[in-house]
Formats: structure tokens, C-alpha cells, sequence
């Protein structure tokens, strides 16, 4: 399995995950938001996305029901060589009953994601600051899944510390829909689709249930690679960035939908023909653009890593089958891997 199709795999909820012990942290209380810490720390050298679970039952477990209100803390990621690394954050829910022995992503219900790339030997941090004005839909079974590590080689530390806010809630109607995806430039394999040509980007379609936009939320890790040959070259000239658009198309997904490939992944297009083929009524939802100046003498090696935070005061209306179109698209040359992990709020 191709190290750089680790998202797909969690998106469709197939792979089997390590079992990590069960800690109750959560301190209920009907009046005010309780608070459930989660801390881990795991180094690995071990390739191929080693996976972590760990589980936290509160309240009635996974026949509660609650709402999340907040999700703070930092994430990072320590590597003790020069080589490119990364990992995806995942924090889950199941209804109805708790995975037990050798559980698996099936059932699970995501709350939040975030991703981290390293490629130089460096402690990358993010900070996590969300607060949900929408409570975001969970139970009382609640995962955090991670899963990561040196794509070739070399030794890795992954930290977590968070505080996730939460509350009983009788129901919560709001949906999450996931906007995630990781498309590579630069170098002809990777990723879920990759393009060596710094020209063409791609355009995800993803068809959306009825309800209203309250919320975008997430992040965003665009990287280079770590120079070496096991990976595309890194940028040169002045500077490189990557293009981060989002947008809703009333009706549908259009010709979006159409250059797919058989694999279910876009095909990559000239950047220009992208935006020429969003139509008049497209409703631009938020851009997120990355830029790094490369400094006079030394490499393009970087991440250019962002909090994607949009609050929608006056809610945006969205129809069934009405389609997110989230544009990825590089400025400069060399090799990077552009990775969204960002999710939509739809209220009724």
C-alpha cells in the first residue's frame, strides 16, 4: 500500500487500527460543559503509517448522546532526522455500542482532523483553537486515532495534548461533512493524484446533503519533501505556495463531477480551466493561500501550515446534491505534497 494513500483508507473506513488503553477522564456535570483531556505521546521508526487508538468512554458511553463545544491544546511533530514525515490527527465517535477488542475506523463518526508534515529534522507544532458557536454531533464513546511516522526512514516523536469541551445533549441535528484530501505536484506518483505539471491543479468534488453552512473548519499542511531522492526535487527561484480555494455550486458538481478518474480521484487541469469552469452563481465559501520566500543562498524546503476557521454568521442555504468544490493548486516548482484536512458544519 502506497504510504501517500493513508487518507483514503481512513476515509472509507477500512483499515484496522492498534488498540490503546481505555482512560475515563471526563467529569460530568448537567450544568456546566465537562472536559475530557487527551495526552498521548508515541516515537516510532517504524514506516508504513504505524496506527494508535485510544479510547475514552464518558458519561453513558456510546448510548449518550452530547455535543462538542470546544477543542483546544497543540499537536506536533519531532523528527531526529532530515527525513519528510507526517501524520493525521483523527478524533471519532461511535453510537450505540463501543469498539471492543481489535476495533476498526467502521462505525466511527469524526469530530475532527487535523494533518502535520515534517521535512527537515525539527520539532513542527500547531496549535488547535476551535470553538464550535454550532456544537458539533458525539456520544460518550469517544477515539482519538492517529497514524504516521517517517515515510522512508528515521526516527519520529507524536504529541498530542488537548482539551475537548463537551456536554449531554437529548439530540444534536447538526451534520459534519468531511472536505479532506492530498494531492502531490511536482513528481508523477503520490498522493491520491499527482501532476508534474506546475501549471494544472485539481478540483475535488464532493456532493453535499441538505442544510445549512454555519461552519468551515480544520487545517491545512502544504509541504516540500526533504531534498533526498526518494522524493521530488525541492522548489528553487524566489519563492513557491500553493492555492487553497473553496466553493459552493448550486445544483450540483457540473463538469467537476464528470473529471474523475477510475479511481474516484480528479484529474488534474490546467489551474485557469479550473476557475473557468465554476459557474456564475458559485458562491466562493474561503481561500486560503500559502506563500514562502525562499531565503537568498538556502533551500525551498518548508511546510506552510494554516488553522482554516470560517464562521458563517447569516447561514448558507445548501440543497441535497448541491457540491463543495475545494480547488488545489501550486505556485513555483519543485515537489510538494498539499494536503486539506477540513471539515463543513451543516445545521438543519
Amino acid at each position: 500500500m502506497s504510504a501517500f494513500r493513508r487518507v483514503v483508507y481512513f476515509a472509507t473506513v477500512l483499515i484496522s487500527i492498534g488498540w490503546g488503553k481505555c482512560d475515563v477522564l471526563g467529569q460530568e456535570n448537567s450544568a456546566q460543559p465537562s472536559l475530557l483531556h487527551i495526552q498521548h505521546s508515541v516515537t516510532t521508526s517504524k514506516t508504513g503509517f504505524p496506527q494508535y487508538i485510544y479510547m475514552y468512554q464518558v458519561l453513558d458511553g456510546a448510548k449518550s448522546t452530547a455535543e462538542a463545544e470546544a477543542l483546544t491544546g497543540n499537536i506536533s511533530l519531532k523528527n531526529d532526522s532530515p527525513n519528510f514525515s507526517e501524520v493525521l490527527w483523527l478524533l471519532a465517535y461511535w453510537q450505540d455500542k463501543c469498539p471492543v477488542q481489535h476495533p476498526t475506523l467502521k462505525g466511527a463518526n469524526y469530530i475532527w482532523s487535523d494533518i502535520l508534515k515534517n521535512p527537515s529534522q525539527s520539532d513542527s507544532k500547531f496549535p488547535v483553537n476551535l470553538n464550535f458557536p454550532r456544537p458539533l454531533p458525539m456520544t460518550g464513546c469517544v477515539g482519538l486515532v492517529f497514524a504516521g511516522g517517517p515515510l522512508v526512514q528515521g526516527k519520529v516523536t507524536m504529541t498530542i495534548d488537548l482539551n475537548l469541551t463537551y456536554k449531554p445533549s437529548g439530540s444534536n441535528p447538526n451534520t459534519v461533512v468531511d472536505l479532506a484530501g492530498e494531492y502531490c505536484f511536482g513528481q508523477n506518483w503520490g498522493c491520491q493524484n499527482a501532476t508534474t505539471d506546475d501549471r494544472q491543479g485539481f478540483g475535488v468534488p464532493i456532493t453535499m446533503p441538505a442544510g445549512h453552512l454555519v461552519e468551515l473548519f480544520g487545517n491545512i499542511s502544504d509541504s516540500t519533501f526533504d531534498g533526498t531522492q526518494n522524493f521530488g526535487p525541492l522548489p528553487t527561484g524566489k519563492e513557491w505556495g500553493a492555492v487553497n480555494d473553496f466553493y459552493l455550486l448550486p445544483g450540483g458538481c457540473g463538469i467537476f463531477g464528470e473529471n474523475i478518474n477510475n479511481q474516484g480521484f480528479p484529474n488534474p487541469v490546467p489551474l485557469a480551466t479550473l476557475y473557468s469552469w465554476l459557474p456564475e452563481n458559485a458562491l466562493h465559501l474561503k481561500s486560503v493561500p500559502l506563500k514562502y520566500e525562499i531565503p537568498l543562498h538556502e533551500t525551498g524546503k518548508a511546510t506552510l501550515q494554516k488553522r482554516v476557521e470560517r464562521i458563517f454568521r447569516v447561514p448558507v442555504a445548501v440543497s441535497a446534491g448541491d457540491c463543495v468544490i475545494v480547488i488545489y493548486g501550486r505556485k513555483g516548482n519543485g515537489a510538494t505534497d498539499n494536503e486539506t484536512q477540513v471539515k463543513a458544519v451543516l445545521a438543519p
